[in-house]
């Protein structure tokens, strides 16, 4: 069992991505109730930091077969490509929910992760790091 989550791709990306997402979420929170940032400004400097930590272990752990090199410009641009896409999905639904709703900000963000991480993952899976074959 262990190993079938070792070698499980969506394990890997979501362990990987836990580690981006607590500082994206602290940073968020923190630019937000302790600087006064704007909800979607304070949100974009939480992703963007975020973004750095995944690419790397995203490279290096989630989607390597032990055989790829050093991350390389190409793959960044790319990765920065899908982010972008991902962040747009994200502040879609934060403004979204703020404007529609009266939820928290704490739980719009909650919620416009989890459409983020989705977006990301499947970006991610079939563009960013695609295997060629």
């Amino acid at each position: 069992m262990r190993d079938t989550i070792r070698n499980s791709r969506f394990a890997r990306f979501f362990g990987v991505s836990s580690v981006g997402t607590a500082v994206d979420y602290l940073s968020a929170l923190a630019l937000h109730g302790i600087l006064g940032l704007p909800g979607v400004v304070a949100s974009t400097g939480g992703f963007l930091l975020g973004a750095l930590l995944n690419y790397l272990g995203h490279h290096h752990i989630t989607f390597s077969a032990g055989k790829e090199g050093p991350a390389t410009v190409f793959g960044f641009l790319r990765y920065l490509s899908a982010v972008a896409v991902s962040l747009l999905v994200r502040l879609i639904v934060l403004v979204g929910l703020a404007r529609l709703t009266a939820c928290p900000f704490w739980i719009a963000l909650t919620i416009a992760f989890a459409a983020s991480f989705l977006c990301s993952y499947f970006i991610s899976l079939l563009w960013v790091f695609r295997r060629s074959t």
